[in-house]
């Protein structure tokens, strides 16, 4: 994947988890707050097939991060919109 078209998913991402904000830091919180995970959802992003992979994806990186349970579930929504976007 080349520099541009990572960073242009980066950002896709760095949107949808910003408006999720999954622990409610933001706006008190620094605007890079969730980019370590973010980065771990992009490169998961080459590894998965379906929406609801990506979806347990996102909620095995947030659970790990911030020691918080994120059901696949809770994230199916987060997936979707991240899928239309970027697998498009």
């Amino acid at each position: 994947m080349s520099k541009d078209k990572y960073n242009e998913i980066f950002n896709v991402v760095k949107k949808v988890v910003n408006e999720w904000d999954p622990i409610g830091v933001l706006p008190y919180a620094p605007d890079d707050e969730y980019e370590f995970e973010i980065a771990k959802i992009v490169a998961l992003l080459n590894k998965v097939d379906t929406v609801e992979a990506l979806s347990d994806g996102i909620g095995m990186i947030f659970t790990k991060a911030l020691d918080w349970n994120f059901t696949k579930e809770e994230c199916l929504p987060i997936a979707k919109q991240i899928w239309r976007v970027v697998k498009r």
